[in-house]
């Protein structure tokens, strides 16, 4: 079968931008402090840790052995707390309008394919052409995992933006030499996104209009 051909790319980091997992992470966290640590959850301490990578946060809140504990158990209790996961409906109606002009889509996440089947609704995963995970590439801030949505689009690097929520998808945008947005909403807000090429501060500036900075433009409604 013929790969559909696209004149440009919009891609995506998934947590923090697409979807809101603090809750359902904060929950899992929760869950596995309760039962492998003798220290008691303080919240003030549990909500900075969620935007820890698990490992770090479960060590952070008094897990021992926080590796082992993430290994076996993270999954579980994330998948556990699925329920809390947020869709932001306006980044999907950009990324759907963004598609209706023949834009090819993708997602760059750090999280395990596996993960992928509680953590993006199938809605989510239809809509998008391409998904590269947490086995696919080397971890952001390397740029492969951007790069390689590009190849798989058919789309130089210069006719892709990459939005992101962390300065480690700044830095692999960046690197990878993609017009690179930061999502003010996500885990760290807009000042941790130094080095953005710009930087929104609402969902719903997630469109076509980003085409302009590609010498792209929009098509009329």
């Amino acid at each position: 079968m013929q790969r559909r051909a696209f004149g440009y790319a919009a891609l995506f980091d998934l947590d923090g931008v697409i979807i809101d997992t603090r809750s359902a992470t904060k929950d899992a966290l929760r869950a596995l402090v309760s039962a492998w640590s003798t220290v008691a959850v303080d919240p003030m301490t549990l909500d900075p840790c969620v935007a820890l990578p698990p490992v770090d946060a479960l060590a952070a809140l008094g897990v021992t052995d926080a590796r082992r504990v993430y290994r076996d158990h993270f999954d579980e209790a994330l998948s556990t707390a699925v329920g809390s996961v947020r869709v932001f409906d306006a980044v999907m109606s950009g990324m759907a309008a963004l598609g209706e002009q023949g834009v090819g889509l993708g997602i760059i996440t750090a999280q395990a394919r596996s993960r992928l089947r509680f953590l993006l609704p199938r809605w989510v995963a239809e809509l998008v052409d391409v998904v590269i995970a947490h086995e696919d590439a080397p971890a952001k801030p390397a740029p492969d995992g951007v790069l390689a949505a590009c190849a798989h689009l058919g789309v130089s690097p210069e006719h892709a933006f990459f939005v992101g929520d962390t300065p480690t998808d700044v830095a692999a945008g960046c690197a990878a030499g993609v017009f690179t947005v930061g999502a003010g909403w996500g885990f760290g807000g807009a000042n941790v996104l130094a080095g953005a090429d710009i930087v929104l501060a609402r969902p719903d500036q997630v469109g076509p209009e980003l085409l302009t900075h590609l010498g792209g433009r929009p098509f009329s409604a």
